[in-house]
């Protein structure tokens, strides 16, 4: 454990697990993701010898961005995180150098969020996307990346063009960090009450608040909602999974192997970083999570 960390460690267990406000009822959750998404402005980002622009995908932004005079041929697609109530996106240091070191153009769809929309509705986009990605680029060619709420709609957009029989072909690489289930089995529960004695920023109790909140209707499907036990994996390209060990959505990896070697998924990786937090690739001022960005970025290049 980096010096940083072990000081920033207890503080944040403080300020974000301890002080948590979990809303109380889903009147509650729809009033505070509307008062935050009230504060979202969206702009694109300016860098000299780069090039962004803002595509409108059923009728939500995407940034796209590359070298200026570029013309890589290959894509990555970053899928923000957020609780898919907010975006969490990048800085733009960071979006430079996954542009500079992969070689690859950057796409950053900002998917419709809860609670006017659903896990349909921001499938759909995500999909949308990558059927006009193909026009441009060849299937083996495109990454997604996503973090945290990204890494759910990763797999959910999978499991749709598999359990659909879309005539979309999947990406090339698909790399789900911290990824979360709104369907979670009796045994990945109890290894989340151990887990949570370790984790900073949540409580196995969450996954009980979450599912009223995400799926209050009971309308998406509920392929889309994920469960690591049982969902079919079948079709999945090349899969990289990112865990942080002191996370409670670790408590899934064992279910996502027995079910990626039930499904005949034969290239597949899942890291569980032992006494990392969720989601820590995304912080690069610490080691660890500079670590962490290296190697996605080596799987990228």
């Amino acid at each position: 454990m980096s010096i940083l960390y072990s000081i920033l460690k207890p503080v944040v267990r403080k300020l974000v697990k301890n002080g948590t406000h979990m809303e109380e009822n889903y009147e509650d959750f729809v009033r505070t993701s509307y008062q935050i998404q009230a504060k979202f402005k969206f702009k694109l980002p300016h860098r000299k010898g780069y090039e962004f622009r803002d595509e409108i995908i059923d009728g939500c932004h995407c940034i796209v961005g590359h070298k200026t005079g570029s013309n890589t041929k290959r894509a990555l697609v970053y899928l923000v995180g957020g609780g898919e109530r907010r975006y969490q996106l990048s800085g733009v240091k960071t979006m430079i150098r996954y542009i500079n070191e992969t070689d690859r153009d950057l796409w950053i769809p900002l998917y419709p969020l809860y609670p006017d929309y659903d896990f349909q509705d921001e499938v759909k986009m995500i999909c949308d996307t990558h059927a006009r990605m193909l026009k441009v680029y060849a299937a083996g060619e495109i990454a997604w990346l996503g973090f945290s709420a990204g890494a759910d709609l990763i797999m959910s957009a999978g499991r749709y063009i598999i359990k659909t029989g879309n005539r979309l072909p999947m990406p090339g690489l698909m790399i789900p960090v911290s990824c979360c289930n709104l369907d979670i089995s009796e045994e990945s529960y109890g290894r989340m009450k151990e887990i949570e004695k370790r984790d900073i920023m949540m409580y196995a109790r969450f996954m009980k608040i979450f599912p009223d909140f995400y799926n209050h209707d009971n309308k998406p499907p509920r392929y889309l909602l994920g469960c690591a036990a049982t969902d079919d994996y079948t079709g999945f390209p090349r899969i990289i999974m990112y865990f942080g060990g002191d996370e409670i959505f670790a408590a899934e990896a064992p279910e996502y192997e027995k079910a990626f070697i039930r499904c005949g998924v034969r290239d597949y990786t899942i890291h569980v970083e032992p006494g990392l937090f969720h989601a820590y690739p995304m912080f690069t001022f610490l080691k660890e999570g500079k670590k962490g960005e290296d190697e996605i970025i080596g799987y990228l290049q």
